[in-house]
């Protein structure tokens, strides 16, 4: 059939900066020329099957395997790949499941696996961030792993997204990275995408040498694989390589190629895709039965699986082929419907084509102000996309030229070593002839004797300078050591001198008292006397205790970690040090009244640790929390404050143990947060806390048990200590 009049014969060549996304989870790797998205899906992520097996099995397989080990996070990722085309979201829920309880169980591999199989959900999303962001930790963990083909397949993702995003030199990068990791591992099949992914970026570059020699050398190399998703794969970049240059033909071949596997592997959803692809190559010949027999058969499908996200697309070449074929009524229709689909979503390339057959199919029914409306905001999409071309041409040609600069570095510095090179071989020859002449051996003695005399000097100098350095760092030391000893005897006799005086005070009130009693005195009188005297004595005993904490802190100071390590159930630890610090704390003020949260890692291994010692920073630190809600409580600021207090235990992916104390309490300003482990600081009146407890507690974790203990705090908000000892207790 002819083409219309109003049809030019070659598309244009403008490339939609992100792809489509659809239900089943599609890698969309290519847009078309003339406004229609293309690309194709891709199924193979996150990790190769040995054989296919159904899904009701690997459930039943997950359900006989409750316990929380290696074998059930490999269950978990297995499931979740078999569900990632059919049921993505649940797949996703299956992946971070085993995520963190890989993670939990330090099983780095099971870990990676997942956090891959989120960056390709999360693409397929159009989540970028997350998807760049769980694909780099991906890669990161098969590093660790020493797994050379799951960093490549990390690798891929990474290339897709920031192809997605049109952050072309970052997708080349990530691109190249992968394939030196492919060669490496001898991967036929990921050679095979990671060459066809280089040719869907080259497409969008306009670089079509390029493009076509990396597309032929994917289709090859899935070819020797034998994997059929990589073959497809290539197919739908050849097609929308043909697609771009107008080679409507060629384009429609290679669809139906890729089409034919689809059908050999039963996947509904790629045949509506590539049925969509086939019929708008068929319009854009001019066969437009072919073109409404592949499109409806594709809609009906789409409707039928429900694949949302496609029809649109296929709303748009029906459309397209109605205003061709002399019914703009039914133009009109079918291109409102995927306008309406297409705005929502974001597509702008499909908003333009369908303002662009709206403003035509207007004109044909002579409704010029509608054609008017829609040839408008045809021409808004137009220069959008235009501007997002110009923008996308100017970061390819920036990262050319960074790339021709670092070419040329590396061509200087060639050239330069080649230079140097040169200088030495003809230093050589003249120090040759030198040798050879008797005159110049003499002359050439006496430069060497001087040389050696002053290298001799020289050395004797930075020896010196050496000795002097050596007791300047030794008289350093030794005044730090005595400036710290100073130090901290002032703040002894500070600290001390409080309860001292108290106690001085208290016992020259209570001989004032008995002085008055050689005299007659009153009955009420007396009995005034002698109560005033017990509360001295009360007072005398309470700051001679507080003395004796004074000294007991610091003699715990230093002894911290002098006892021996015995494998502890944390757990049961924690619950007990909170248990002691709010009954403490009720005997005190029987009125207060807080909840206390416990959040435990289930399964968590015994630790080797110093009970008596990590006890006491417990306590420690509950009970600094505890005064916290209570001092908010009694400020009575927030309506309908409940204290509470979370105590929590988990085991991170390194396999470390973290205790977390939080509270909802007062918090802390910065600069107090940044004294608080320091010897003798508190913020508590005088006479209620000596200022040794969080700096004794600083100690017994990071001298003691080898950990760190942190803190973050919120003014008004609340405070959370964060204890963390190395894995295996190791100091």
């Amino acid at each position: 059939m002819k083409k219309p009049a109003n049809w030019t014969g070659h598309a244009a060549t403008c490339w939609a900066t992100g792809l489509r996304r659809t239900v089943l989870s599609w890698s969309l790797c290519g847009a078309i020329a003339g406004g229609m998205l293309l690309s194709r899906p891709v199924q193979a992520q996150p990790q190769a099957q040995t054989r296919p097996q159904s899904i009701d099995s690997l459930r039943a397989v997950l359900r006989a395997h409750p316990q929380p080990d290696a074998g059930r996070v490999n269950s978990l990722n297995t499931l979740a790949l078999e569900l990632r085309n059919k049921v993505p979201n649940e797949s996703a829920a299956l992946f971070e499941e085993a995520r963190q309880l890989a993670q939990l169980l330090g099983y780095t591999a099971g870990a990676a696996e997942a956090e891959l199989g989120l960056g390709f959900y999360y693409r397929h999303r159009g989540e970028y961030g997350k998807a760049e962001s769980f694909s780099e930790q991906a890669r990161h963990d098969f590093e660790l792993s020493g797994d050379r083909l799951g960093q490549t397949r990390s690798l891929y993702n990474q290339s897709c997204v920031y192809s997605e995003q049109g952050l072309y030199p970052k997708s080349l990068q990530a691109n190249q990275r992968g394939l030196a990791l492919a060669e490496a591992a001898h991967s036929q099949k990921w050679l095979a995408f990671l060459n066809t992914q280089l040719g869907i970026t080259s497409t969008y570059l306009h670089e079509y040498a390029n493009a076509r020699r990396y597309l032929t050398q994917g289709l090859r190399w899935a070819q020797r694989s034998g994997d059929q998703n990589g073959i497809g794969h290539a197919y739908a970049g050849l097609g929308n390589l043909y697609r771009t240059q107008g080679q409507w033909a060629a384009a429609q071949q290679s669809y139906e190629q890729e089409a034919n596997i689809f059908r050999q592997t039963n996947d509904e959803g790629g045949l509506v895709f590539e049925g969509i692809n086939i019929g708008d190559m068929a319009e854009r010949q001019g066969h437009y039965a072919e073109a409404f027999a592949n499109v409806r058969r594709a809609l009906g499908r789409a409707q039928r699986l429900p694949v949302p996200a496609e029809v649109p697309r296929a709303q748009l070449v029906l459309a397209r082929t109605f205003l061709h074929t002399g019914r703009p009524d039914s133009a009109i229709v079918y291109a409102q419907r995927s306008l309406q689909a297409t705005r929502r979503s974001g597509d702008r390339q499909s908003s333009r084509d369908a303002s662009q057959v709206l403003a035509q199919a207007s004109a044909r029914r002579g409704d010029f102000a509608a054609a008017y409306r829609y040839e408008e905001l045809f021409g808004a999409y137009r220069d959008s996309l235009n501007s997002s071309d110009l923008q996308r041409q100017a970061a390819v040609l920036e990262y050319r030229a960074e790339l021709a600069k670092k070419q040329a570095q590396i061509g200087m510095l060639t050239s330069n070593s080649r230079l140097v090179q040169t200088r030495n071989r003809q230093q050589g020859w003249l120090l040759l002839g030198a040798l050879l002449g008797l005159g110049a051996v003499g002359t050439l003695s006496a430069v060497l004797w001087r040389n050696n005399r002053e290298k001799q000097q020289a050395y004797a100098l930075l020896k010196q300078q050496q000795d002097e350095l050596r007791a300047a760092q030794s008289q350093l030391v030794a005044a730090e050591k005595w400036a710290f000893v100073g130090e901290l005897s002032a703040g002894i006799a500070h600290e001390l001198q409080n309860p001292l005086a108290f106690m001085k005070n208290f016992a020259d009130v209570s001989v004032g008292l008995l002085d008055h009693d050689g005299t007659a005195q009153p009955a009420g009188l007396e009995q005034e006397i002698m109560a005033g005297l017990k509360q001295n004595l009360l007072k005398i005993s309470q700051q001679g205790q507080r003395a004796s904490a004074i000294i007991t802190d610091m003699l715990a100071h230093a002894r911290t970690g002098t006892a021996p390590r015995v494998s502890t159930e944390l757990n049961a630890l924690v619950a007990e040090a909170l248990a002691l610090a709010y009954q403490a704390l009720r005997v005190q003020d029987p009125a207060f009244h807080a909840t206390l949260v416990q959040d435990f890692a289930p399964n968590l291994a015994p630790v080797p640790v110093v009970p008596s010692d990590l006890t006491r920073v417990l306590v420690n630190l509950c009970t600094n929390a505890l005064h916290a809600v209570r001092q908010r409580q009694q400020e009575g600021v927030a309506m309908a404050y409940q204290p509470t207090v979370t105590v929590c235990t988990r085991q991170t992916a390194t396999g470390s143990i973290e205790i977390t104390v939080h509270d909802n309490g007062t918090g802390m300003p910065a600069h107090v947060c940044e004294k608080i482990f320091q010897p003798f600081f508190t913020t508590k009146p005088v006479g209620e806390g000596t200022g040794l407890g969080l700096s004794l507690s600083h100690e017994i974790v990071t001298k003691g048990h080898g950990g760190t203990l942190a803190v973050e705090s919120v003014e008004g908000e609340g405070t959370e200590f964060i204890i963390s000892l190395p894995p295996g207790g190791k100091a």
